[in-house]
């Protein structure tokens, strides 16, 4: 079942981040990650009987691979132990993980995909190609920032915050919740026979696009949480109830 507790509680931050300056809007999915990753943790800590099962869950629909919205979901979905995938039958992106992973990561899709096109329109009259490869560049630097924010927390562990979180892991303790919800996933995909396949990376036609793409995408913060999380007291401690 799905910890409405903390979807709320990070609804309220997204909403936090509605100002139309980009750098005051910035983008909640790094701290998104450790949140939800104290969230599995405190699971864990109950037993397996509290574990969530494995399920799947239609995030977007696309006529054709558009690429910049695969690479953001697949680095959502890393970050917050889930697997992202599309098909090529139905065109249906999906998530792979449990219900309170897929439901976070889908609010951070439709959250970071909001912010690109956003970001897009300060571009406006450079033409499709030089915008199609912004959104690629963007959504690559974002990726990239992603999956960095969960090797840090593997290489790193998770600290405490004395005055709102009592939630800390070690490094080894939170590879061991990656892997195990990656094993999971595995055996669900197993299990439902779904085969897949690593898309190959789409060569982009403008090398100028990109690179505003990808500097808006390493410009976006990705400590607004961080600075307006305990100010804010939106979160004091992640307990299962």
């Amino acid at each position: 079942m799905v910890d409405q507790n903390l979807l709320e509680k990070i609804t309220k931050l997204l909403a936090l981040a509605s100002s139309p300056n980009e750098h005051e809007a910035a983008l909640a999915a790094e701290k998104a990650a450790e949140l939800l990753a104290k969230h599995n943790l405190s699971v864990a800590d109950l037993g397996q009987d509290k574990d969530e099962d494995i399920t799947k869950s239609i995030v977007d629909k696309t006529g054709r691979y558009v690429t910049w919205k695969m690479w953001i979901l697949a680095g959502i979905a890393n970050a917050n132990g889930c697997q992202a995938m599309r098909s090529t039958y139905s065109g249906e992106m999906r998530v792979v993980g449990t219900e309170t992973n897929i439901a976070v990561s889908k609010s951070l899709y439709e959250y970071l995909t909001a912010i690109v096109d956003k970001l897009v329109k300060q571009h406006r009259g450079k033409g499709r190609v030089f915008i199609n490869a912004f959104r690629v560049g963007c959504a690559t630097r974002l990726r990239q920032r992603l999956e960095q924010r969960r090797k840090y927390m593997e290489e790193k562990g998770i600290a405490a915050n004395d005055d709102y979180d009592s939630i800390s892991a070690s490094a080894i303790v939170v590879r061991s919740m990656f892997e195990k919800h990656a094993l999971a996933i595995q055996a669900y995909l197993k299990q439902e026979g779904v085969k897949c396949k690593t898309q190959k990376s789409t060569k982009v036609n403008s090398d100028l696009g990109f690179s505003f793409g990808y500097i808006a995408g390493e410009k976006v913060s990705l400590n607004y949480w961080n600075q307006n999380l305990h100010k804010d007291k939106f979160i004091k401690q992640l307990t299962i109830k």
